[in-house]
C-alpha cells in the first residue's frame, strides 16, 4: 500500500515530501508512517467503511453503501449529535459551540423520528471525526505535518472527506486526499512485482 501511495502521490502532488502519514480507510482504518525508504504501521482503528455499512444497515433499513453516501450528503448531523452549544453557554468553556459533545446524543430529545439523511450524515461524522482525531494525534506524536488519506471508503464520499479535512486542519495538520487511492495496494503490488517500468 505504501509503494502504491508513493506512486499515486508523485503523480498527483510531486511537491509533497516525506515524512507523512498514510491513512487507509477500508473496512477499518490503518495508519502508516512514510519516512525515507520505510513505511511502518503506527496505529489504526476499527472505525471505517465497515462501520458505515454496519450502522447504515442497522439504522437505514439495510441501505447499500452508495445510498448511505447519498443520504449523508443531504443530511445534517447537528440534529442527531449533541453539540457543545447544546450544553454550555457561549464562552463558558474553551470549545467551539458547533463541536460535537456526543455523537448520536440528541435523538432522545426529538419529538419526531430522525430522518435517514440526518442519520447517514451523523454516521459519517462519527467515523470521520474519530479517524481524524486518531490521525492528528499520531501525526503530532511522530512530528508529521501532512496526512494523506486514501482507501475505498472515500470513493465518491464528499461528506466523509469534508469531516476529515475540517478536523485535520483544525488540529494544525495538512490533509491530502489521493485520487484513486482505493487502488494503492494493487498499484504497489504491480510496481513491486516489476509490472511498471
Amino acid at each position: 500500500w505504501g509503494t502504491g501511495v508513493r506512486r499515486l502521490l508523485a503523480a498527483q502532488r510531486p511537491d509533497v515530501g516525506e515524512p507523512y502519514l498514510l491513512v487507509s480507510l477500508g473496512t477499518g482504518t490503518s495508519v502508516l508512517l512514510a519516512q525515507g525508504l520505510s513505511v511502518s504501521r503506527v496505529g489504526g482503528t476499527a472505525l471505517g467503511g465497515g462501520t458505515l455499512m454496519g450502522l447504515g444497515g442497522l439504522l437505514l433499513a439495510g441501505a447499500p453503501f452508495a445510498e448511505i453516501i447519498s443520504l449523508g450528503a443531504r443530511g445534517d448531523r447537528r440534529r442527531i449529535d449533541l453539540l457543545v452549544s447544546d450544553i454550555y453557554r457561549p464562552g463558558e468553556i474553551a470549545l467551539a459551540g458547533d463541536a460535537t459533545a456526543a455523537s448520536f446524543g440528541k435523538p432522545q430529545v426529538h419529538t419526531s423520528a430522525p430522518t435517514p439523511e440526518d442519520l447517514a450524515n451523523a454516521i459519517m461524522g462519527l467515523v470521520g471525526e474519530n479517524v481524524a482525531l486518531i490521525c492528528t494525534g499520531l501525526a503530532a506524536a511522530h512530528g508529521v505535518r501532512r496526512i494523506v488519506y486514501g482507501g475505498s471508503t472515500l470513493r465518491g464520499n464528499g461528506t466523509l472527506r469534508l469531516v476529515l479535512s475540517l478536523i485535520t486542519a483544525a488540529f494544525g495538520r495538512e490533509p491530502l486526499f489521493l485520487e484513486d487511492g482505493e487502488f494503492a495496494g494493487a498499484i504497489g503490488a504491480l510496481e513491486l512485482s516489476g509490472g511498471f517500468s
